[in-house]
């Protein structure tokens, strides 16, 4: 699993001003590349501003000029700017969907993929599950289709109820993958929903059925792997062994640390992380 790409989670400085879940390296195309080089990384998991999406000629050649790499592009704003692809304003679904093109735009360039995550909202006040899943369809698929043509990948990240009332098994998301029957639209893998939401991690990870190209690795205490043996509740080594044996092969995004200085706790986890992927 050499070939597996380790990013950092990555956006320009004025995410600073939005509150998301986990904590992301912040700075210019050409910061972002060199800093995830320098930690240890191979690039970077991009979140853009939906309504303002980086021209993606100037950014690639910002981020080339550093060696990295960006196997990914993260939807997250979408929701962290208020937005949401299942909303129950009319107006505001509209202009949802039209941010994610605009980020599947971006990432075609790249040929990336783009993950699905927050985005998607936590569901609509009222709506039957069945509703929002025949809505979610419906307008998955035309992103799909949109996907299609601007050559990225969208992948469908399984949540916590706490984040989201839709899709929150590996097997809720592989039927709506099924559902939506695109070959832009699959599934990505979460570490901390593995721990939560799944009978076991080693199910949530079949059920995925050897599809997921990405995955977000970090313990439960949103610190990334390595870093604090002691406390960590998942099994980094079998989570990788698991990964192996369904074919993985891609990327996988490190968030960074909530507190202190980031750059040795990222250093740490770039080295143990390619200790167990190489070996």
């Amino acid at each position: 699993m050499s070939d597996v790409k380790l990013c950092l989670f990555a956006s320009t400085p004025d995410m600073l001003n939005h509150d998301f879940i986990v904590k992301v390296l912040t700075g210019t195309p050409e910061e972002l590349g060199r800093t995830a080089i320098d930690w240890g990384y191979d690039g970077i998991e991009f979140m853009p501003d939906p309504d303002h999406v980086p021209d993606p000629e100037l950014f690639a050649t910002s981020l080339g000029r550093t060696g990295a790499v960006m196997p990914v592009v993260n939807s997250g704003r979408i929701a962290a700017q208020g937005l949401a692809l299942l909303h129950e304003s009319i107006s505001l679904r509209k202009k949802s969907i039209q941010g994610f093109k605009n980020i599947l735009d971006f990432a075609g360039h790249f040929k990336a993929l783009v993950g699905l995550g927050a985005a998607r909202g936590k569901g609509i006040p009222g709506m039957s599950k069945a509703d929002m899943e025949r809505m979610a369809e419906e307008i998955f698929g035309e992103l799909a289709a949109h996907a299609a043509k601007a050559g990225a990948v969208i992948v469908l990240e399984s949540a916590e109820a706490e984040f989201t009332s839709l899709f929150n098994t590996n097997a809720e998301t592989m039927a709506m993958v099924a559902r939506v029957g695109s070959p832009h639209f699959s599934i990505m893998l979460d570490t901390h929903q593995l721990w939560a939401v799944e009978t076991s991690i080693e199910e949530g990870i079949r059920a995925a059925q050897g599809q997921a190209q990405h995955i977000h690795l970090y313990d439960p205490s949103r610190l990334p792997p390595g870093v604090s043996p002691e406390k960590e509740a998942l099994d980094w080594p079998n989570i990788v062994r698991l990964l192996r044996e369904e074919g993985f092969h891609g990327s996988a995004s490190v968030v960074i640390a909530p507190e202190g200085d980031p750059e040795p706790v990222a250093r740490q986890s770039a080295a143990y992380l390619r200790s167990i992927f190489n070996g």
